[in-house]
């Protein structure tokens, strides 16, 4: 089973129209099974679209004509290829955007959920943090999913990411019980000591895919300075795609990177090939 992963910065990269069929070809070729996306953007006065059986949102946010995975999905039907996708809502995006996350799947979704991290928070606030989880069938197992993108450890000297995990923790199908996979945008390097991933490391029995994969193509997520990471010097790893089960990986690759492939967004793609 192929997937992958992509925070796409939708709308705030030039040529975005090209982008997205390069991304569109991308999970044709590579036939990726589920992918996950986060800052999935639309316009907040752009039109509504009529009910869709390909798209649905998961929120009382209607889903809009301009909005990124709803192109995405139609682009890859014009390409011959039928996917379904979930979306929902987080907060306002550089005042234009409601901004959200979103998974697209090749099969139709057996059961989804919205986990919103901070519900009391007003819409305008990037506080604000909804995360989406649906489930599909896969050899006779239903393997959960999620589309993450939770806040920086810390913003204005308020710890955010913390309370962002275990909420999620509380509400995620995520124990060692579970079979789900969590993808996504983390805001939270790994080489950083006490803060993000080590506390994902020490409040949960979660595997990391980058240390289960028997090949590695590529490491870092992000290499330069992005929004919200504005002063930033170095390589980052702060996409992450997590297992609940300890997996047969055969790849972790990075994708998008401006080496093999064009860049398509402010950060680069993580995929995996593995057995479940």
């Amino acid at each position: 089973m192929k997937i992958l992963t992509l925070n796409t910065h939708s709308w705030l990269e030039s040529n975005q129209i090209a982008k997205l069929y390069l991304l569109a070809k991308e999970i044709i070729n590579s036939d990726f099974e589920m992918i996950a996306l986060q800052e999935v953007n639309q316009l907040i006065e752009a039109p509504i679209i009529p009910n869709s059986s390909y798209i649905q949102s998961l929120s009382n946010k209607p889903i809009r004509k301009d909005n990124f995975a709803y192109l995405l999905i139609k682009i890859l039907k014009q390409l011959g290829k039928n996917y379904y996708c979930i979306w929902v809502d987080s907060h306002t995006g550089f005042k234009i955007y409601e901004e959200g996350v979103a998974l697209i799947s090749k099969t139709p979704f057996i059961n989804t959920q919205v986990i919103t991290c901070r519900d009391s928070l007003n819409f305008t606030d990037v506080r604000r943090r909804s995360l989406i989880g649906g489930s599909v069938y896969y050899h006779e197992k239903e393997v959960w999913f999620y589309s993450v993108h939770f806040s920086w450890w810390q913003f204005k000297n308020e710890e955010l990411f913390a309370t962002e995990w275990f909420n999620f923790q509380k509400q995620g199908k995520i124990s060692k019980n579970d079979f789900s996979i969590i993808m996504g945008d983390f805001n939270n390097d790994a080489s950083i000591k006490h803060e993000g991933y080590e506390l994902i490391q020490s409040t949960s029995a979660l595997y990391d895919s980058f240390y289960q994969a028997q090949e590695k193509i590529g490491e870092y997520s992000v290499t330069k300075k992005i929004d919200g990471w504005e002063n930033n010097k170095n390589e980052l790893r702060i996409d992450y795609i997590f297992t609940t089960q300890p997996l047969k990986i055969k790849t972790y690759k990075i994708l998008f990177n401006g080496q093999t492939q064009p860049t398509i967004s402010d950060h680069y793609g993580i995929s995996i090939d593995m057995e479940i």
